[in-house]
Formats: C-alpha cells, structure tokens, sequence
C-alpha cells in the first residue's frame, strides 16, 4: 500500500470531490483516479458513491477514514524520527559493572544519566574482573565500575564511592548475649567466617582474629554469593556499608559494632577507562557529580 494512496483518500473524503482533492494535494485529477482505483483494489470494497463530479464515502469508506488518518500519522512520524536518527545518530556506550555493585545506587545513576542523554545507546555488561583492563584496551567497553583500581598509566581510574565494612549476621540467627564482646565471642565461636570476596577486609579479620579467634573461616570469591549466604543463616561476614543497606533496613542482616577499625580500611568503588576518551565524558562528569567527597 502506497502512503499516496491514503493521502488521496483523506482528501477526496474531507473535500467530497476528486477534483478539489487534486487541487489540495497538487497533482492531476486521474492521478486521484488512479489512486482511489488502486486502494479499493487493495482492500478489496468500494469506498466511495459516485454522483457526476461528487463523491461519498460509502459505510466502509467512512469507517476506514479514521483508520486511514491514523496509517498517514504513524507513518509520517516515524520517518521524521528515522530522519532525525540519521541526523544525530545514538552513541553507542557499553558500562561494565561488577557484580558487586549491583546493590549500590550506581545502576540508578546510570539510569538516571541515559534519562537525560537520549544520544546515547546503552549496553550494560559485565566482565570478568581479570579481564576488565584488556576489554577497555580492544574497545569492548568504555567505561568499568567496580572495587579494582586500574594502575596503567594508560586509564584513568578515580574512586566514586567509599564504604565502612560492617560486620553482619543474618536476623535468621538468635544471639542469647546482650553484651557486645560476648555477642561477638558467640559469632566467632559458632558460625564460619566468609573470606576471599575483598581484599579490603583482611587486615580487619586480622585484628578480629587477635581479639576473639575465629573458629572457622569459608573461602568464597563472590561477594553477592557472600551476601546470600550471610542472610541464609549459613555464616557471618564483613560487607561494605553500600551493598547491604537495603538488607539491613530490611532486618535481614544485622550490624554487630567492631569499633573504628572497619572505617580504617573502607572499600572503595572505582570508575575506569582509557585516558583522553572524550564521548564518555558526559557519563563520567554526571556520575562524578553525584559522588560523595571524602
């Protein structure tokens, strides 16, 4: 179906004649013929009465009307946004966010920055940790948010967030001690230790260590892994502040005070990507705006 022939349609319709049609649409009075002859074909019914040189929709003609109006309209608006693409065609921009992350605000600011930046054509991805400076390297990715600063002089790596570690318990778990150093003896004692997610909090067991010797620790190199199995009852940890907030307003897991100690070795959210990277700029300007001083 041709959008000239719907054009035609709507003329003849709202002027009552092929004539005074050809004359809005500026074109030949058979060409309207032709146009008209050619949709009824197409849909197969008669839209119009002929009466000399008057015409009038018929049933059908008058219920397609509408129709036909609303095909013009679809059809108009998408090539003037497919006219508008080609002029400022979308940037194609791909984040990789650790795993980590993806119970900190950080996926809300990325949504937030694309809802003002329409030019822009997102991908979120992740990507092995190990495998992050190498996928910047070959362009696979532009932008890596995560615990892992980059030391290349080649990226540009600069800390977005910071985080006190917390020691948590899951609420699944009935403590009989009031008193904190018996609480924490009775932690130690009882449950397993979850290491091996940061490398932040090992001088922090450490000093726990010397002052309630752990019983037992677990090896886990997944933090959300960690997470989930903290709230399962199935053992204790030290999470960072940002990725548990939800959970502990939740009363699934529960802070247990370690002093100023897990300020003293806070875990840090870095944002990285290749040096003079000018499209991702407005990404890295917005998202630093919005970062916390310290």
């Amino acid at each position: 179906m041709d959008i000239k022939w719907l054009k035609s349609f709507i003329a003849v319709v709202e002027e009552g004649s092929f004539r005074a049609a050809a004359e809005r649409l500026y074109i030949s009075q058979p060409s309207i013929t032709v146009h008209m002859k050619l949709l009824e074909e197409h849909l197969k019914v008669q839209l119009f009465h002929r009466e000399h040189t008057k015409v009038k929709a018929s049933a059908i003609g008058e219920k397609y009307y509408p129709m036909a109006r609303k095909l013009v309209a679809q059809i108009e608006a998408s090539t003037k946004e497919i006219h508008l693409e080609s002029l400022h065609p979308a940037v194609p921009l791909i984040i990789s966010v650790s795993p980590a992350l993806l119970y900190t605000n950080l996926l809300e600011r990325i949504h937030d920055f694309i809802e003002i930046h329409e030019q822009y054509n997102l991908e979120i991805v992740m990507e092995d940790q190990m495998q992050l400076e190498s996928a910047i390297k070959e362009q696979r990715i532009d932008v890596a948010l995560g615990l892992h600063k980059f030391t290349s002089k080649e990226f540009h790596s600069e800390r977005i967030d910071r985080s006190p570690l917390k020691l948590v318990y899951s609420s699944k778990l009935q403590l009989v001690e009031k008193q904190l150093d018996l609480k924490l003896k009775a932690l130690f004692n009882e449950h397993p230790f979850y290491i091996g997610y940061l490398d932040e909090h090992t001088p922090v067991i450490e000093w726990l260590n010397n002052e309630y010797d752990i019983k037992k620790f677990n090896k886990i190199k997944n933090v959300i892994f960690a997470i989930k199995l903290i709230k399962e009852g199935l053992g204790i940890g030290l999470l960072p502040e940002s990725l548990i907030s939800e959970e502990v307003e939740a009363d699934l897991l529960r802070v247990v005070d370690i002093g100023p100690i897990g300020t003293i070795y806070p875990v840090d959210i870095y944002m990285s990507h290749l040096r003079n990277s000018t499209k991702i700029i407005p990404l890295t300007s917005f998202i630093r705006k919005l970062s916390i001083d310290y």
